[in-house]
C-alpha cells in the first residue's frame, strides 16, 4: 500500500476544520428595487443597503407587524423549489418576529400569518417584502472549491417598512447573504437558515441604532 504523506493529511484536515468555521456572510445586494421615490442605496454595516424617508422617526411607532415574504426568484420552477421557498419564507418571518420582540423597541410585534392586523392602530408599521434571490448552490462544489466561492448558497431579502394609516413606505432595506464553506460543503438548507437568521438579527441591530438617532453607516 502506498504511504500517504502526513503533511498532506494535515493540510486536508486543516482545510476541513477551517471550512467548518465559515458560514453565511453579507455581500452587496443584487439590483434592489425602489418604491415611491425611495431606493436602498446607502450602505449600512448591519442592514445592507437602506433608504430612509426624510423625517422618519422609528420611536413614534409602538406596534409593528410582519408579513410573510414571497420568494420571487425566477429560478424557482419545480415542486421541490417551491417547498424550499415556502419553508424559508415561513422561517424568515418567524425569525423577524422573534428578533423584533427581543429588541424591546415596540410594545407589540405581530406575526400577520397568525394574527390579523388590528384596526384603528394610529402608530403602527408593517413590514412587507420579498425574497428575490434564493439558491441552494451545490454542496459538492462547496466541498471542493468553496474556498473560491464555488457552489455557494444565496439569499437576498428586500423589506418595505410601511406606515399602516397612510400606506406610505418610510424605509427600505436590501440584505444579501451567501455561503460557500462548511464541513464537507455544509448543508444547503442550514446555510440558508443561517442567512435568514442573520438577516433578522442584524435588522434588529440596525433598528436599535436607528432608534438612538444613529445614521446608517458602513
Amino acid at each position: 500500500m502506498r504511504r500517504v504523506d502526513p503533511a498532506v493529511c494535515w493540510l486536508v484536515g486543516l482545510s476541513l476544520l477551517l471550512a467548518g468555521c465559515f458560514g453565511a456572510y453579507q455581500t452587496k445586494p443584487d439590483d434592489p428595487k425602489g418604491v415611491a421615490g425611495l431606493t436602498p442605496n446607502v450602505e449600512d454595516k448591519d442592514a445592507g443597503l437602506v433608504a430612509v424617508a426624510p423625517g422618519f422617526d422609528l420611536k413614534a411607532y409602538r406596534v409593528i407587524a410582519v408579513n410573510q415574504f414571497p420568494v420571487t426568484d425566477p429560478v424557482i420552477k419545480d415542486d421541490e423549489d417551491r417547498r424550499l421557498a415556502q419553508s424559508m419564507s415561513v422561517f424568515l418571518q418567524s425569525e423577524l418576529v422573534r428578533r423584533l420582540r427581543e429588541s424591546d423597541l415596540f410594545e407589540r410585534v405581530i406575526n400577520l400569518t397568525e394574527t390579523p392586523m388590528p384596526t384603528g392602530l394610529a402608530n403602527a408599521l408593517r413590514i412587507d417584502g420579498d425574497i428575490p434571490r434564493l439558491g441552494q448552490g451545490s454542496q459538492v462544489a462547496r466541498a471542493f472549491v468553496g474556498l473560491y466561492g464555488g457552489g455557494r448558497t444565496r439569499a437576498q431579502v428586500e423589506m418595505r417598512f410601511v406606515e399602516v394609516t397612510t400606506g406610505k413606505a418610510v424605509m427600505l432595506t436590501a440584505d444579501r447573504r451567501v455561503a460557500s464553506m462548511g464541513f464537507f460543503g455544509g448543508d444547503s438548507k442550514d446555510h440558508l437558515r443561517e442567512s435568514f437568521d442573520d438577516t433578522a438579527r442584524d435588522l434588529a441591530k440596525f433598528l436599535i441604532r436607528l432608534s438612538r438617532g444613529e445614521a446608517p453607516r458602513p
